[in-house]
């Protein structure tokens, strides 16, 4: 099994998850273009953003983690 050592969703730290959800959203807010019509765009920043909020409430949620 080959690994890429890129981390995926399950090895992210909730501060890592905040971080690519905000990427996430704003990649999908600033890509309308890229969608065959406005609901679906819509439903997609929709679902975004929620993931934005869930991933920031666990952020928020989980112990700081110690500075190095």
């Amino acid at each position: 099994m080959v690994s890429s050592e890129v981390p995926t969703r399950r090895h992210l730290s909730p501060e890592g998850e905040l971080e690519r959800a905000m990427a996430d959203y704003l990649r999908v807010s600033r890509g309308a273009h890229l969608y065959a019509s406005g609901d679906e765009h819509q439903r997609a920043e929709e679902a975004a953003w929620t993931r934005l909020v869930t991933a920031r409430d666990l952020a928020e949620a989980a112990p700081a983690s110690p500075s190095a």
